[in-house]
């Protein structure tokens, strides 16, 4: 479902942010299912996976204002954004190699459903305000360590949000598979 979305490398903001919003009202058409199935054993609940997503944004959205405020470097090549996100595109989406979430984006204490909507639209609209003081170019001069995938550009960052919420729909939807007789 979400692999029509990441095609190419993005090459502008307005392209990344595109694309996360096109998985994000992917995530939020599940969410809005009235009845959507109870949490199975060991595996996270709906509003889990909704508030990590959130913490996950939340925290992306401040490495990306910390790279808009800090020193740029020299820009990234077209080669290495291109090898930087065939390798996300390759770990990320990949849910045969389980991953565990640090501890500042696991879910903790975990809202309501109606409240990690609400959170998923604030860590979003946060977002949005720091990619509007920047540009492309400045997000491609410099980058922010990601405790998986190494240094990413900025620009990647706001990729790495939508491929991970891809990821995480893939999740939601097996837990609501799961559940049916």
């Amino acid at each position: 479902m979400t692999s029509e979305i990441f095609t190419d490398v993005p090459t502008s903001i307005d392209a990344a942010l595109r694309d996360a919003d096109a998985v994000r009202s992917l995530v939020l058409a599940e969410a809005g299912n009235p009845h959507f199935p109870v949490s199975l054993p060991g595996q996270w609940s709906l509003e889990d996976n909704l508030y990590h997503l959130h913490l996950v944004e939340r925290g992306s959205a401040s490495a990306i204002r910390q790279m808009i405020e800090g020193d740029k470097q020299e820009r990234f090549s077209d080669e290495a954004v291109k090898a930087i996100w065939e390798r996300m595109n390759r770990v990320v989406p990949n849910r045969t190699t389980k991953l565990i979430a640090p501890d500042g984006v696991s879910p903790k204490d975990t809202p309501s459903k109606a409240d990690c909507i609400r959170l998923l639209g604030e860590s979003r609209e946060r977002l949005l305000t720091h990619c509007a003081k920047t540009t492309t170019e400045d997000l491609l001069r410099t980058g922010f360590p990601h405790p998986v995938l190494g240094v990413l550009p900025g620009l990647l960052w706001i990729t790495f949000i939508a491929m991970h919420e891809a990821r995480h729909l893939d999740q939601i939807l097996e837990l609501k598979n799961a559940a049916k007789p």
